[in-house]
């Protein structure tokens, strides 16, 4: 079934658990406060004067554009499906295509392609993960597939384009950057040549590059405790958090079914029915369920159904290590280092770093053995830089707040740059900031979104609209 059409079939359930309970859907706001951040080890200087600054009212507030390994700005401009630029041969095994989405992961956009080629023996592979609450557009490969069969795909939430053929493939991390065109919107007390002054010094010094809260999975916001407990060995543990744990910006709807399935854990074939209307919203928690009912006490095997999402964990805990590490730092008034490892690697030198923490939750360098079973967990040294600099290349005050046009080197959070200017807000929108659908690009004079916007009309809606009402 197309994607379209299993969720409207969610949203339909979901509707009538609307009329049964409306409170369970009651939409909050989020405010990215300094006491709230520091949960994830993020601590940033005089945060608690920075105005408030609401993100991704609409997909078309948070535009991301991928700057490929050779430099080219993969755009989110509608256009043919082929490169005129570009040949296409058969005799090369490697389709290259742009991929631009909304509402989406990454992850869950390749699904999405999967789906439509299943049969295929493919492999579609990518530079970076881009957010799912954005319009955004990179570069992908796939190897060994007819380029007709793409030419006929068709969803609400992605479009192929610029095709062509070529050797290799786009591996992960492959990339220079990401530009980034967004619109942070305001109400009208906030100090505008404040902003602009902090821009300005933000240019010259950079900014902490801590992780940011995408990082460790929204709206729950605590993958990275499965990604300990997998570390530790405890990888029961990891199941029971992960299919029960309510997240902390989650609805108090799924609060609630998490509850049940606490209540039920072991007994999958009653929580398979509970999960059975979410498919999609749902979709990792019911691979793991649908394993563990043919195999209850294999827990190694449930995890090695989300390949994807263990790695993220895990990446997700060594994350929180590294914000932990560089706030200590700056409480301290010591200048942090230039880098610092992350703990995934077999250099012991790297786990020192983090010595004291890592007792803290009984972790050594030994721990890496529980990876074993999840050979696609590469165990190797990383180092993160410490601060970020940052290409302001177009800013605008407007009536709705403020429009800027940014590069960003890969491995930066734009969230973790604009965290440094406002208290970011999410969730339901506050009453005093306008929901006027924007064409940030247009303000900016580099381009227009117009196009764009009417593309993804029939998935996209404000935050704050109560779509079960309408």
């Amino acid at each position: 079934m197309e994607r379209n059409k299993i969720k409207e079939k969610e949203f339909e359930f979901l509707a009538k658990e609307y009329k049964k309970n409306p409170e369970l859907f009651k939409q909050e706001s989020f405010i990215d406060s300094l006491e709230f951040l520091e949960k994830f080890g993020i601590f940033i200087k005089d945060k608690k004067n920075f105005p408030n600054g609401y993100l991704k009212l609409w997909p078309q507030d948070f535009v991301v554009e991928e700057i490929t390994k050779d430099r080219e700005l993969q755009t989110v401009k509608i256009d043919d499906f082929l490169d005129k630029k570009r040949d296409f041969s058969e005799e090369k095994p490697t389709i290259y295509a742009t991929l631009v989405k909304c509402g989406l992961s990454t992850i869950e956009a390749i699904q999405e392609l999967t789906n439509f080629l299943k049969g295929e023996k493919i492999r579609i592979q990518f530079a970076g993960i881009k957010d799912k609450d954005a319009i955004t557009s990179q570069l992908i490969s796939i190897r060994e597939l007819d380029i007709n069969k793409f030419q006929k795909f068709n969803s609400p939430y992605l479009f192929l384009k610029n095709a062509y053929s070529g050797k290799g493939i786009v591996e992960t991390g492959n990339l220079i950057g990401n530009k980034f065109t967004i619109l942070i919107r305001t109400n009208s007390s906030f100090q505008k040549e404040k902003i602009l002054d902090k821009l300005r010094t933000i240019e010259k010094e950079g900014f902490y590059n801590f992780f940011y809260l995408q990082r460790f999975g929204t709206p729950r916001l605590i993958n990275f405790y499965w990604g300990m407990f997998i570390l530790k060995g405890e990888y029961e543990k990891a199941i029971l958090s992960f299919l029960c744990s309510p997240g902390k910006r989650e609805n108090a709807y799924f609060r609630n079914l998490r509850n049940r399935i606490k209540e039920d854990f072991g007994n999958w074939e009653k929580i398979e029915k509970i999960t059975e209307p979410f498919p999609l919203i749902l979709q990792n928690e019911k691979k793991v369920i649908s394993y563990l009912k043919e195999n209850p006490e294999d827990f190694i095997g449930a995890l090695n159904q989300i390949p994807e999402q263990v790695k993220l964990w895990v990446f997700a805990f060594t994350s929180f290590l590294f914000n932990e590490k560089l706030s200590f730092y700056i409480k301290k008034g010591i200048e942090p280092p230039k880098a610092l490892p992350l703990i995934l690697s077999n250099d012991k030198k790297d786990w020192l770093v983090y010595k004291k923490f890592l007792e803290k939750n009984r972790i050594s360098p030994f721990s890496l053995k529980n990876l074993n079973p999840f050979p696609f967990i590469q165990r190797r040294k990383r180092i993160i830089q410490t601060k970020r600099n940052i290409i302001i290349e177009k800013r605008e005050i407007v009536p709705e707040g403020v429009a800027l046009s940014f590069i960003l080197p890969k491995a930066g959070y734009a969230t973790t740059f604009l965290a440094h200017l406002f208290n970011l807000v999410s969730g339901y929108p506050p009453k005093d900031i306008s929901n006027k659908s924007i064409d940030t690009k247009e303000i900016l004079g580099t381009g227009s979104l117009k196009p764009l916007i009417k593309r993804f009309r029939e998935i996209t809606y404000p935050k704050g609209e109560n779509i079960f009402e309408k």
